[in-house]
């Protein structure tokens, strides 16, 4: 997996819970951090929730900004199911978000996770339920470091940045906690144990469970099918732990899919869009009192003041309206991204939203006033691919400007202006795998709404412009492009330009 941590303060590798602690106290900037580490593992983990990229790229921005939201009104993760680990606690919110959205758009789900939904949501009660009750009588530190070694796989440094732990002793305490954890699984065994010579060769099990049992604990699994199951089970422990594990703490675990989409996601370089507003907004907060008072809030070359950070209040102190009015926005982000597709779906059924529609209430919250306005991109000439406003998962093409894009990729375009409303064409230059099978889609104003043009490349691999029909669109609107991609091409597209024309 690509990590892209970011430069921490030197002397400072914070572990996940002294950053929740910090972002706590108002040192929200250090969310980025937390953020980078898990974004690759939440957004693999929602693809195999969701049918597509746009509506896990949507789920994943709201499960983080849902933690941000939780932890500026004062709640720590430690306080929560999984508190051991915010890894666990993330991937428990993206199955939440799913299962909601099973209510407001059933057929937005994948074949899998809507299978399991139609099971009735069923935890798989004939694996190892006790595996879990013993995994929750470990140490929060112990239950993080097997997560992310056992079941995770993560890269060691990273699982070091995660727990607080050295780096070099990671393997080392890893073998350490699946002992903890063989001997919280033997001691839910010996609590419902009535006799004391099982109670004995039990124990003795434990703490040796590859070598073979002594002769007289041997002796007696002979004759008593209780040890012997027992034995069975600790000696295989560590075996069924990966396997087992996630399906008991999570209930819906894709499995080695989901292994396989995290290694495949780069960790996004910027901050996401919620954070970056928060950030503004206190930073003009931390401004504003100085200005009145003819104070410098920042150094003569523009960068920060040393020793000043951008701080959230924290709870218990008086909030300024425009730190209330960030706080609520984070609630309209969690709110809105549960409740848009249900919304979109029951508007769309009456007719209120059709293709191009430029319906104020189907447009994302515009950036704040503050923010410089993006360029305006005219459709009717070639809108190059390097020119967007935000992306996610794609990399520089073959060619200046171009885009490529993958499964879990999103190119968004801001003040994309189709003034002319006449154009009845949706082109592209692109090119794609040999073979065919991919293709990319356009959508207007939200990354939920029906798709404005799905355009294939030419099945030969070459770049070539591809033009399709489409209903006219007037105004100005923002453009998402995504991609889907053949199960043997990733990335799958390279784009160089899209724009609308007239047939000749």
């Amino acid at each position: 997996m690509h990590l892209v941590l970011g430069p921490l303060p030197p002397q400072r590798p914070l572990s996940d819970t002294a950053l929740s602690h910090a972002i706590r106290e108002g040192q929200v900037e250090l969310f980025r951090y937390l953020y980078r580490r898990h974004y690759a593992a939440v957004q693999a983990y929602t693809t195999q929730c969701l049918p597509g990229p746009v509506h896990a790229h949507e789920a994943t921005s709201h499960v983080f900004a849902q933690l941000l939201q939780r932890m500026l009104s004062g709640e720590s993760f430690i306080e929560r199911r999984h508190p051991g680990c915010l890894r666990l606690q993330l991937l428990d919110g993206v199955r939440t978000t799913a299962v909601t959205r099973l209510h407001l758009e059933g057929e937005a789900l994948s074949p899998s996770f809507r299978a399991w939904a139609a099971a009735g949501f069923r935890w798989p009660w004939g694996e190892d339920g006790h595996l879990a009750l013993a995994f929750k009588r470990l140490p929060p530190t112990t239950q993080c470091l097997l997560w992310h070694s056992v079941v995770d796989r993560d890269d060691p440094a990273l699982t070091a940045r995660i727990t607080g732990l050295a780096r070099d002793a990671i393997q080392d305490l890893c073998a350490q906690a699946r002992g903890e954890l063989r001997r919280a699984r033997t001691d839910l065994y010996l609590e419902r144990l009535g006799r004391q010579d099982c109670k004995e060769v039990v124990r003795q099990l434990a703490f040796q469970p590859e070598s073979p049992p002594a002769k007289e604990a041997a002796d007696h699994l002979r004759i008593c099918p209780g040890c012997m199951r027992v034995y069975k089970d600790v000696s295989r422990l560590d075996a069924q732990l990966e396997k087992q594990l996630p399906v008991r703490l999570l209930g819906w675990w894709p499995g080695e899919e989901y292994l396989r989409a995290k290694a495949d996601i780069p960790v996004p370089l910027g901050d996401p869009p919620f954070l970056t507003r928060l950030l503004e907004s206190a930073r003009a907060d931390a401004e504003a009192p100085a200005q009145r008072l003819g104070r410098r809030p920042v150094a003569p070359d523009g960068a920060p003041s040393p020793g000043r950070r951008s701080r959230v209040p924290r709870r218990g102190r008086r909030l300024s309206p425009t730190s209330v009015a960030v706080i609520g926005f984070l609630i309209g982000v969690t709110v809105g991204m549960i409740t848009l597709p249900g919304c979109q779906q029951h508007h769309a059924a009456r007719g209120y939203l059709p293709p191009g529609s430029s319906s104020p209430t189907a447009q994302e919250t515009p950036p704040p006033s503050t923010a410089p306005p993006s360029p305006v991109l005219l459709a009717k000439d070639r809108i190059q691919a390097g020119a967007f406003t935000v992306e996610s998962g794609t990399t520089t093409g073959s060619l200046r400007g171009s885009r490529l894009l993958g499964r879990f990729s999103l190119l968004r375009y801001d003040r994309v202006d189709f003034s002319n409303g006449k154009e009845t064409l949706a082109k592209a230059r692109l090119a794609g795998p040999p073979g065919g099978g991919a293709s990319i889609e356009l959508r207007l104003d939200s990354p939920t709404r029906p798709r404005l043009a799905r355009i294939n490349p030419v099945p030969d691999g070459s770049l070539d412009d591809i033009s399709v029909p489409i209903a006219p669109v007037g105004g100005v609107h923002r453009v998402y492009v995504t991609a889907h991609c053949p199960s043997n091409a990733e990335p799958c597209v390279e784009l160089h330009a899209f724009g609308t024309g007239s047939p000749p």
